[in-house]
């Protein structure tokens, strides 16, 4: 019997424009009928999930920065920042990287350091709280995240020059024009685990839905672990399912009242 839910947000939840499906709405209504808990987990911040799941965020739980967050009812259960310092490394690279736009993920808003207005715009969209700044030494927030929007396509062009820090960062593709680096021990698994032990649900109770290469640690934390029909290859092989419908045609929702009715 499944106790829990989790879902990733853009490209699995949510349409292209950004936009939870209407049968989302009627379909939590069951789930809550059924007592099942809802987890979004997602490398948005944690402002932008509350904004999105506004008339239900006292009763869902969120992961946000790929799961360097946790929060459940305004009570932060788990919360994973980076040393500032350790990112001058990283910062420097991106520096030397074209067509990208970076941010650095705080727990209040997002800092972003630009002259690329429609990056700037595009990151907007999944980071509402945000702020433009000039020098990142000036940012006094606890960093969760290091984002790149990259309107060259985060797979062939930032991935392979960031890839480098990967021994000691968490460098994962979120997006097709989206790279996220958090502490090496953060990703939306660990999220899940925190959620099973606090509300005493087994994976075998657990059903998560993900798209990304940072929806793969979740995977292995359900037995019903659903690939969306629009999901990277590279998930698609590790999640023991593939949804039918992908998510401009409520994928997820559908698979839900399928799988609890």
């Amino acid at each position: 019997m499944i106790k829990l839910i989790v879902s990733d947000i853009d490209g699995t939840l949510v349409n292209k424009f950004k936009e939870i499906p209407p049968l989302f709405w009627e379909v939590f209504k069951l789930i809550q009928q059924k007592d099942i808990r809802f987890c979004a987990a997602s490398g948005r911040q944690i402002q932008s999930l509350e904004q999105l799941f506004a008339p239900i965020q006292q009763q869902i739980a969120f992961a946000s920065d790929n799961g360097a967050l946790v929060k459940y009812q305004d009570k932060v259960l788990h919360e994973n920042s980076i040393e500032k310092t350790l990112l001058k490394p990283i910062l420097e690279t991106c520096e030397s990287i074209e067509g990208i736009a970076v941010a650095l993920c705080g727990k209040r808003k997002a800092y972003v350091k630009t002259e690329n207005i429609r990056l700037y715009e595009e990151i907007n969209l999944h980071y509402p709280a945000i702020e433009y700044v000039t020098d990142f030494n000036m940012v006094d927030d606890d960093i969760l995240k290091v984002t790149v929007c990259d309107e060259k396509g985060s797979q062939q062009n930032s991935y392979p020059k960031l890839k480098i820090y990967e021994s000691d960062f968490k460098v994962v593709i979120s997006g097709d024009m989206w790279l996220d680096i958090t502490a090496k021990e953060v990703n939306k698994g660990v999220a899940v685990s925190i959620l099973q032990k606090m509300w005493g649900i087994l994976p075998e109770e657990t059903l998560v839905f993900g798209d990304q290469m940072n929806d793969i640690e979740m995977m292995a934390q359900a037995k019903f672990s659903y690939a969306m029909k629009n999901a990277h290859e590279e998930v698609k092989k590790i999640a023991s399912f593939i949804t039918d419908y992908d998510n401009n045609d409520s994928g997820v929702p559908r698979k839900i009242l399928e799988l609890i009715s």
